[in-house]
């Protein structure tokens, strides 16, 4: 419980433009908390989902492409609807309805599609469907809930390339005057496991090993880069040169910036 109002405060803040301070959480009104879980609906829209608001579509791979599921809605008021605009709280959902004027007892549809790639985990995303009722405020909101599990394929997560390491990124930044460590993830795309360290055209004062020191075909690991200050010019850029890789030189190169002393 503690962790859902949690998750709804910091999705307020971004919405009301609140600031956080390093030592100084501003607090929240319960009522505008209450309006991000709970968003208002047009008082009896009387958008009636056939199989209710909530859809789920239980469990999915993130690698098995798009889900599509279409909804049919009835219009339960004696007013005719006519949906203006629908919008959904991520762009791994889309939503497309039926357009047209929908009268007191008539029937539309809308289509729902997912997109599971990159996002893993519980899912729980919204559709807000406007209609001529109201341009601000929706005539309903649909829930759209499940469980993506997790790609074995794990190299969209590593968009650094160099030949069969794969890296999170492939630049970094020290501050100048003091011995420091920085990880990179990694992963071996290769055939063949990975022996990796710095070679020896690297800059002075960077040191390299990967944890695990071996990284075997398909697994994911750390680099671990070291760098110790060696040079009293501090210059503004070092190169890091992995040495274990059948590449050229520049296919081999870690960019290492060192920080100016404000």
């Amino acid at each position: 419980m503690l962790g859902s109002v949690m998750r709804y405060a910091l999705i307020a803040m971004a919405m009301l433009g609140c600031e956080v301070a390093t030592a100084q959480l501003r607090l929240i009104p319960k009522q505008k908390l209450d309006s991000v879980a709970n968003p208002r609906i047009v008082e009896d829209a009387r958008m009636q989902f056939k199989g209710g608001a909530v859809v789920s579509f239980d469990t999915i791979d993130e690698d098995a492409g798009s889900w599509e599921k279409t909804l049919e809605w009835r219009n339960g008021s004696d007013r005719t609807l006519v949906v203006t605009r629908v919008t959904t709280s991520c762009s791994c959902l889309q939503a497309v309805a039926d357009k047209g004027a929908v009268r007191g007892g008539g029937s539309s549809k809308l289509l729902l599609r997912y997109f599971p790639k990159g996002h893993p985990g519980k899912v729980e995303q919204r559709v807000f469907v406007y209609t001529n009722l109201s341009s601000s405020i929706p005539s309903s909101i649909i829930t759209l809930r499940g469980d993506v599990i997790p790609s074995d394929d794990r190299s969209a997560d590593y968009p650094r390339r160099h030949g069969a390491l794969l890296l999170r990124r492939d630049t970094i930044t020290f501050a100048g005057d003091r011995e420091q460590v920085e990880r990179i993830a990694c992963l071996n795309v290769g055939e063949r496991e990975l022996r990796l360290e710095a070679d020896e055209l690297s800059s002075r004062g960077l040191t390299l090993k990967t944890e695990p020191a071996v990284l075997k075909a398909g697994e994911e690991g750390d680099l671990v880069i070291t760098y110790s200050p060696v040079d009293a010019n501090k210059p503004l850029w070092l190169k890091l040169y992995i040495k274990g890789l059948a590449l050229p030189l520049r296919g081999r190169e870690i960019t290492v910036q060192i920080e100016k002393k404000k």
